[in-house]
């Protein structure tokens, strides 16, 4: 409605990447980007299932090789994201510009799973909440390219928490029999020592990482220093010692997408949150128009 009818609908949140450029050719209606969003896309590596191969770090090494990020962004977003080398967004509080994402290297990948005990490759499971259904695909090919043999399974939400929200499982963690699962996440109070980092990786409800002492011990040093440039030198090393164990599969930073009636001012924030106090709409609006209902 946004982009077909003036008037009815001035603002939908949370667009679709593949509807950008319907959007963008609506005489009514235009995309709005916000790059300074908080979110994070990555895979969750189940380590905690009943001999689970992620416990080698070769392993989630490879598949994090395997993953040409350019091409995900590309076709999976249109463009709209930015690689990230480890959890946390561009603009997140101990982001670190000087560390390196993991390279697009699929020789080096297939090297890992033969050093790793798979010259065989290895059957996997992926699960995505129906949102990375796109990603999912995408990602599901590029692992196959290297030698693994990709079961993708796309579920909607209540099916998805049963399998990875660990107060929701459906059975116990060590009997989750899925490998690798796909998270879109939000820190849209920009504290990732807490919320990304402790939600998935440092004992929240949807760590599937398990023992990690230095982790722990990087996090709990984060936890008694209340000087900021400390805290996101801890973070920071957190984030390096994350990316160099491949404790998740890294991904990307997603550009966020609105559709806006062309005659509204749109000012979205950084941390995502529907906040309209800048917000403000123009003189060709409909509610501005001789006889419209003003209050």
């Amino acid at each position: 409605m946004v982009k077909s009818d003036e008037g009815r609908v001035d603002l939908v949140t949370g667009l679709s990447p593949l509807e950008t450029l319907r959007v963008a050719q609506s005489p009514f209606a235009t995309v709005v980007k916000a790059r300074g969003s908080l979110g994070t896309v990555f895979g969750l590596f189940n380590l905690r299932k009943m001999g689970s191969p992620w416990q080698d770090v070769r392993l989630r090494q490879a598949a994090n090789l395997a993953i040409n990020r350019e091409d995900l962004i590309r076709y999976a977003t249109k463009g709209n994201g930015l690689i990230i080398p480890a959890l946390i967004p561009v603009q997140g509080f101990g982001y670190d510009p000087d560390l390196t994402p993991y390279a697009f290297d699929p020789d080096k990948a297939r090297s890992l799973l033969r050093q790793a005990g798979y010259s065989n490759g290895l059957s996997l499971t992926l699960i995505a909440p129906a949102g990375l259904e796109i990603q999912a695909t995408v990602i599901a090919k590029m692992l196959e390219g290297i030698g693994f043999t990709v079961e993708r399974q796309v579920l909607d939400s209540a099916a998805y928490n049963r399998r990875t929200l660990l107060s929701d499982l459906d059975r116990p963690p060590e009997q989750q029999t899925w490998d690798i699962a796909l998270m879109a996440y939000n820190d849209w109070a920009n504290i990732p020592a807490f919320t990304l980092y402790q939600f998935h990786v440092l004992g929240g409800p949807y760590d599937w990482v398990a023992e990690k002492p230095e982790l722990q011990r990087l996090y709990a040093e984060v936890l008694r220093t209340v000087d900021l440039d400390k805290q996101q030198a801890l973070i920071r090393q957190m984030e390096r010692h994350t990316r160099d164990h491949a404790y998740t599969l890294f991904l990307y930073n997603p550009i966020q997408l609105s559709a806006v009636n062309k005659a509204v001012e749109f000012i979205p924030y950084r941390g995502g949150a529907l906040t309209l106090a800048e917000t403000s709409v123009m003189a060709p609006h409909w509610s501005l128009q001789p006889g419209a209902l003003k209050e």
